[in-house]
């Protein structure tokens, strides 16, 4: 295993349900970030074709597993607003890779990243205040 794996490896085994959302997030804005530079770039060779075809696949499936992870009994409304949202974000990203079209990437990745600000926000306010509670029991 390479030292980038191992760090990787640790940083997954040591994050907080909320963090490991958060990098779902950010290796989707990632993939989708590296289809829209292949795009822009011209697609110039089937390996690039192939490269942009693989990073929005990507982006999906994190979508797919960030659906699949939603609690519909606990989270009631808002996980049927997720699921809604990461519904028609895979259905653009599809979209966006038959058509090559980089405004449908970029209006993708801006809700994403509302999205992922959301999340951060909520993880800062539960793991703040358990940290002040661990601080209080002290």
């Amino acid at each position: 295993m390479s030292p980038a794996d191992v760090y990787l490896q640790n940083m997954v085994e040591n994050a907080n349900p909320i963090r490991l959302i958060l990098m779902l997030y950010d290796k989707a804005l990632l993939c989708i970030e590296d289809a829209q530079r292949l795009i822009e770039g011209g697609l110039g060779n089937p390996e690039e074709v192939k490269a942009k075809a693989e990073n929005l696949t990507k982006a999906m499936d994190i979508l797919i597993v960030l659906r699949a992870s939603l609690d519909r009994e606990k989270g009631q409304e808002i996980a049927k607003n997720l699921d809604e949202i990461y519904e028609a974000l895979i259905n653009e990203i599809v979209r966006a890779n038959m058509k090559n079209d980089t405004e449908i990437l970029t209006n993708v990745k801006s809700i994403l990243q509302e999205l992922r600000e959301a999340w951060e926000e909520a993880e800062r306010k539960v793991y703040q205040k358990e940290e002040v509670s661990a601080r209080a029991n002290e």
